[in-house]
């Protein structure tokens, strides 16, 4: 199958306009007009649900010569073509073959050409779109088109199939260059010049050296990091204006910093931060939805006021910061097996779309498939019972838990009531069944301290522990996202396990003693005798004073 890309079609120059309007054919060749001519357009992916408008130009006889096509006898569609072509271009012709000839001063031999918004071609092409007088043909990508008239044709993509933001079946939908190409001989197949933006999300985790990824976890009122990265259509230049709008939803749990947002435009090596004049920026407190829109980003302005490059290449970047919030309903992590039936899929999900123009000189917007980064958190359970006696729980015992080995940022601080950590430690205090509970703690290694024992027993030496997960980065489904949660601890009176998001510790502790008795009624004795030799020694103070008194 011979590709024909957009030099070839859009612009049906060099490889089109000249070798059809230039080309003479010989004497001895017949031509005869028909009406059998067959073009398929071929889909740009499966889910191409687009279709397209034909607009005939000229009428003509077409031959394959060569290789190529060879139009002759050429005339135009209809007066209303004539008319408006002729508005298009700002020039009167007195025949079809001088338009052709002028089209061909318009022609380049560059094969990846797109035509641009201010090309006569592109403006030939929405003339005769929004002219509403003249009835299309409808062209079906991956169909073949057949029995059409013979001739020069224009193809666009139809404004009504790809205008619903509303509609599953439009998204990653876009619309492709005016199609320029000579229909008849044998079928025809053009390919599309037209590639679907994309959007995408990626969250940085708080450990030493991570890298932008799709899974990462946190405590709460931590700060993370997110990244979402938009493409252009390769098309961009055909656009007049080019409307792009980041909409991130975040979970319940989650609170994005309105004021840390930033955006950059990525060109090859060189990230150009954009001047926030260019774009809107918004939280909604009800949807709890952040979103950055630009109303034409063939407009945005660097720091410095200058133009930002915006090419088929352009990658835009936005950076913002969010944190799960402790006043909100954040999501604990949950097990894989219990995830496949969660559809809240209990963690702290953050998904992003892309909506955007999608063709080319209408205001025609569609969406792109969301994609989504989750952040997990963890609970700690801490249980403190007899060493000999498992069912008997003490109350009363307190600790602190110290963030010794976590992530950067977070250690030497303790862990509060609520899950945050903080400069000054705090005592938590087990219940009538000897636990504590304790939610929003982020991987990493803890240091447990108690401070006061329960009546009748011991304080147990410090200990650490460990909690691990591990994770699918390149799959966040709900099922596969968290695969495991692991704990480790260094103490021989302290049991560990992990079960979904939580992590339990049972500490366990011996009862205290008294003080050895042996030699307690010999103290006894001493105490008896001391107390006689005192009585004695009274007795013999009073009877001298009597003495005394009686001489």
């Amino acid at each position: 199958m011979k590709k024909h890309n957009i030099a070839r079609a859009a612009v049906s120059a060099g490889l089109a306009i000249a070798m059809t309007f230039g080309g003479i054919a010989p004497a001895t060749m017949a031509f005869a007009a028909t009406n059998d001519g067959s073009v398929t357009i071929s889909k740009r992916a499966d889910n191409d649900n687009t279709t397209l408008q034909g607009y005939q130009i000229f009428k003509a006889d077409v031959a394959d010569v060569n290789g190529s096509k060879v139009a002759s006898n050429l005339e135009w569609a209809s007066d209303q073509v004539k008319a408006d072509v002729q508005t298009a271009t700002g020039k009167t012709f007195a025949k079809a073959q001088d338009a052709a000839d002028y089209l061909v001063t318009l022609s380049t031999s560059d094969t990846d050409y797109i035509l641009a918004n201010g090309d006569v071609l592109n403006t030939i092409a929405n003339t005769l779109r929004n002219d509403t007088s003249l009835t299309p043909t409808t062209v079906k990508p991956g169909t073949a088109s057949t029995g059409m008239s013979t001739g020069y044709w224009l193809f666009v993509t139809s404004k009504d199939s790809t205008n619903n933001t509303s509609d599953a079946s439009k998204v990653d939908q876009t619309g492709t260059s005016p199609i320029y190409a000579i229909v008849g001989g044998s079928a025809l197949t053009i390919n599309q010049k037209a590639t679907i933006p994309t959007v995408d999300k990626f969250v940085k985790n708080d450990k030493d050296d991570s890298d932008w990824g799709k899974v990462a976890d946190s405590e709460v009122e931590q700060e993370l990091n997110y990244k979402l990265v938009g493409t252009v259509a390769d098309n961009v230049a055909t656009y007049d204006t080019y409307y792009y709008k980041f909409t991130d939803t975040l979970s319940a749990g989650l609170t994005a910093d309105l004021g840390s947002v930033v955006v950059k435009v990525k060109n090859g090596d060189t990230e150009t931060t954009v001047n926030a004049s260019s774009y809107r920026k918004n939280i909604d407190s009800i949807t709890n939805t952040l979103t950055v829109e630009f109303s034409d980003l063939k407009k945005a302005k660097d720091e410095n006021g200058a133009a930002v490059t915006i090419n088929k290449d352009s990658v835009v970047n936005v950076y913002y910061n969010a944190k799960l919030d402790k006043t909100k309903a954040y999501k604990l992590a949950s097990d894989a097996a219990k995830s496949t039936i969660d559809t809240d899929y209990n963690n702290n999900p953050n998904e992003v779309k892309l909506t955007y123009s999608n063709n080319p000189n209408t205001d025609s917007k569609g969406d792109t498939t969301p994609h989504k980064v989750t952040d997990y958190t963890y609970q700690l359970n801490i249980v403190k019972q007899d060493t000999d006696d498992a069912t008997k729980k003490l109350q009363g015992a307190k600790f602190t838990i110290k963030a010794t080995g976590a992530d950067e940022g977070t250690t030497d601080k303790y862990v509060q009531e609520d899950g945050s950590l903080g400069s000054t430690a705090h005592e938590f205090t087990t219940n009538a069944d000897g636990k504590i509970e304790v939610k929003g703690l982020d991987a990493g290694t803890y240091t447990v301290t108690e401070t006061t024992a329960p009546t009748g027993y011991n304080k147990v030496a410090d200990f650490d522990f460990t909690i691990t997960p591990t994770w699918n980065n390149a799959d966040v489904t709900k099922a596969t996202a968290l695969q495991s949660l692991a704990v480790t601890e260094d103490a021989s009176y302290v049991d560990s396990n992990a079960t979904g998001s939580q992590v339990n510790l049972t500490v366990k502790d011996k009862a205290g003693h008294g003080l050895p008795l042996t030699g307690q009624a010999g103290v006894t004795v001493t105490f008896v005798a001391g107390a006689l030799v005192l009585a004695f020694g009274v007795s013999r103070v009073v009877r001298n004073r009597k003495e005394q008194d009686a001489e």
